[in-house]
């Protein structure tokens, strides 16, 4: 017998290879029962069967037709069935169960809500990912054992059920319930299994064209009463679907393609094949009330997915220490197909921004690998994290850059049609994409991102006619790491783009002349930041109307992010970001108002300097909201609102600016239809906010008119700065009112506001 070493992996002398699956919920007594049938192949003799369940009882166990026994292990989640006499061939398990419809947003779960008469609807609804499926019923709980599932749901017959794949038959009982049995699946791993049955509709489908022929029916299942929320969702799932078969070059995976908006939901969002779930405010919006912001994040998170249904669903990793790049491949291509469906939105150089995210934490001497070893299931959900998706997704578009877009993809579609329905690990893209471009070695190139921790400073200085790049690891503080990484390097030098691979600590790269302007991670592709020498930045800062978006919006990350690390002075970033008058993109002042916040909590607030900083921050930012007008305008793209409430909401915090502050006021007293207006009043009322504000922004959170509201009334409860205030927010995060998977966000708000430090800072200038 192989048995593994591991006490929470599964033996492999036994695989499944279909469920035959029958649950009925009772949703009243938040209880369900169940049945499966599970269709294997004994490969090696065997005296024992071993599959995972949990938090489940069980009620009879047959092997082949014969009664067997059965005992739990809770401590490692698993079924072991014991006495038995296996030979190599066909199995058939057999398995009566009971369990809990749970509430702790796992396995198979209860999510409620009030109806339109106040009244409490319960949802059972599932969440697998990342080991909870044996929650729900005995099953192989591991990736690599991918089966066919033939599903039944036995409900109450004015509920709606879905699941993986299309209603095939309906049969009403004796009993008078209702059995509801669901299309085959293709071959495919527990964690994707989908069940939601509940007082439930359903949206008309939009029918998608499938690649090959047909038509691929796209619906919205929602609670009644929200189905004038489903437009914009259904626009960008439908888009995605088109674009993605383009894409790979394969059709479709599945018959169908429901998306499930849940009042309760742990996670983000969940792949499930043909049965996606949502929280509610990733996938319901109304385009007139939603930010910029919204619309863009319910669009990433419908992307994401989507993306999944090929890339983690079609082709899965054999275990979870590859799930990285189930996510980190799914964030990439998100953002990609949000560029092509909303090119205004600037997509790829907003993802800027959100790398930052992972800087800070790749940043820090605790920081971890990309990939790492997996052994108990609570191991994967460390997996979950910025550097997985944020990281990952950036390490994916340093390297389709590095390629080329064609050649990326085309070694993309290469992996996706060798290993459709199969299993593979992380090196097996590597491998992919290099069969398809074996000029470049892609494997030693990833792989040294992948199995080091961190990332590089890339520095750039000049030796006469002579850039000399070199690289450390980048961190806080001094450090002497001797890490090396495989470096894809863009440079742009007097507006010519070159690359080269930067894989020893220093290289010289030939200039045309000494006094060349040089642009080191021209295009911002890679995972990196740059350490200009005096001259080169000089010079840049001398000829920023000559660069593009990201390479302004990096050149002030970089400059902050050397504050951070102690190379760079405070005073000599605000005197760098003095530079950007002129500047009215939105991406770049995000990076300016990063750095302007962060200065801010350097100083004492109730100093001369923190005065004269309040001043400088006036200076700015006036001039540049007075141009871009304190009013929407006509003709006024998304970008240049959203830029318009950011630059409001600076002049009316970090700058103290009365005036400012009163206009907010004024816009949420007379109220505003523009919601870039509403959500930089709503957060600026509350840096400065009355009792009586706390309990508009209370009200406004329970009488929301859309699940946007109520998240920007709820998260504006941690801009109070008052100690009873904060005390008020933290008791009401943990009332009733707020759902169990909002609370940590309003949690956490308030610990940075009351961990963010105000101490002198040495170097502030006078004239700050």
């Amino acid at each position: 017998m192989r048995v593994s070493t591991n006490p929470y992996r599964l033996p492999r002398t036994v695989a499944p290879h279909r469920y035959t699956l029958a649950l009925q919920p009772d949703l009243a007594a938040a209880s369900f029962t169940g049945s499966v049938i599970i269709d294997a192949e004994v490969v090696e003799a065997t005296t024992s069967i071993v599959l995972n369940a949990d938090e489940l009882t069980i009620a009879a166990v047959h092997v082949n037709g014969t009664a067997a026994t059965a005992r739990l292990e809770p401590a490692t989640e698993r079924l072991v069935i014991d006495g038995l006499h296996l030979q190599p061939g066909a199995c058939t398990i057999e398995i009566a169960f009971t369990g809990t419809l749970n509430d702790k947003l796992r396995g198979w779960y209860r999510s409620t809500y009030r109806d339109a008469q106040g009244n409490e609807q319960v949802i059972a609804t599932s969440q697998m990912q990342s080991t909870d499926c044996r929650r729900a019923f005995p099953c192989f709980d591991e990736p690599d054992f991918k089966a066919v599932f033939d599903i039944t749901l036995v409900v109450q017959p004015q509920f709606l059920a879905v699941s993986n794949t299309p209603e095939v038959e309906r049969t009403t009982q004796a009993d008078g319930m209702v059995a509801v049995r669901f299309a085959p699946t293709m071959p495919m791993s527990t964690y994707l299994v989908a069940l939601v049955v509940g007082p439930l509709e359903a949206t008309e489908p939009v029918l998608v064209p499938r690649l090959g022929g047909g038509d691929i029916p796209l619906r919205i299942i929602h609670v009644p009463g929200k189905s004038h929320l489903t437009a914009f969702g259904l626009e960008a799932g439908a888009f995605a679907l088109e674009w993605f078969q383009q894409y790979y070059g394969i059709a479709y995976p599945t018959e169908k393609c429901d998306m499930v908006a849940l009042p309760d939901f742990a996670a983000g969002a969940m792949e499930n094949l043909g049965c996606i779930t949502y929280r509610e405010n990733l996938l319901l919006v109304d385009p007139e009330r939603g930010t910029q912001f919204e619309m863009q994040t319910l669009a990433d998170v419908v992307h994401h997915e989507l993306a999944h249904m090929w890339f983690g669903d079609l082709v899965t990793m054999k275990w979870w220490n590859g799930i990285w790049l189930n996510e980190a491949f799914a964030t990439f291509m998100e953002i990609a197909c949000c560029a092509a469906f909303r090119p205004d939105w600037l997509r790829w150089t907003t993802f800027s921004l959100e790398r930052s995210m992972a800087f800070e934490v790749d940043s820090l001497a605790s920081t971890r690998t990309v990939e790492f070893p997996v052994e108990a299931p609570d191991d994967c959900d460390g997996m979950f994290d910025v550097l997985t998706y944020q990281k990952g997704g950036s390490l994916l578009r340093m390297l389709q850059q590095y390629l080329g877009e064609e050649a990326f993809q085309a070694g993309v579609a290469h992996y996706l049609t060798k290993h459709s329905y199969g299993n593979t690990e992380t090196s097996d893209l590597w491998d992919a994409i290099e069969e398809a471009n074996p000029s470049t070695p892609v494997r030693r190139l990833m792989d040294s991102w992948i199995w080091q921790a961190g990332y590089p400073l890339v520095s750039a200085r000049l030796d006469g006619s002579t850039l000399v790049l070199g690289q450390q690891r980048y961190a806080f503080g001094d450090t002497d790491d001797a890490t090396l990484f495989v470096v894809p390097v863009h440079l742009r030098i007097d507006g010519a783009e070159s690359k080269v691979l930067l894989d020893t600590d220093e290289m010289g790269v030939p200039l045309p002349s000494a006094t060349a302007a040089v642009v080191v991670n021209s295009g911002g592709h890679g995972f990196m930041r740059v350490a200009y020498d005096t001259t080169l930045r000089a010079r840049l800062a001398g000829e920023l109307h000559s660069l593009t978006i990201i390479d302004r919006y990096n050149l002030v990350d970089d400059a902050w992010n050397e504050v951070v690390a102690g190379r760079l002075g405070a005073a000599d970033f605000l005197t760098f970001v003095d530079g950007f008058t002129n500047e009215r993109e939105l991406a770049v002042w995000q990076a300016i108002a990063a750095g302007l916040r962060g200065v801010g909590r350097l100083i004492d607030l109730d100093t001369a300097a923190h005065a004269r900083f309040r001043q400088r921050v006036a200076a700015l930012v006036r001039p540049v909201l007075d141009d871009v007008q304190w009013k929407p305008v006509d003709g006024d793209d998304d970008l240049r609102a959203k830029l318009r409430g950011l630059l409001l909401s600076l002049l009316a915090t970090l700058a103290d600016d009365h005036e400012a502050q009163g206009y907010c006021r004024d816009l949420l007293d007379h109220g505003t239809t523009d919601p870039e207006l509403l959500s930089a009043a709503t957060l600026a009322v509350a840096a400065s906010g009355t009792d009586a504000d706390f309990d508009r922004f209370v009200e406004g959170f329970r009488n929301a008119a859309t699940p946007q509201d109520m998240l920007r009334c709820l998260y504006a409860l941690a801009e109070f700065p008052e100690q009873r205030h904060i005390e008020r927010a933290v008791e009401f995060a943990f009332s009733d009112e707020v759902k169990t998977q909002n609370a940590p966000f309003l949690i956490d708000r308030k610990s940075t506001r009351l961990n963010s430090s105000h101490i002198p800072l040495s170097r502030m200038p006078s004239s700050a």
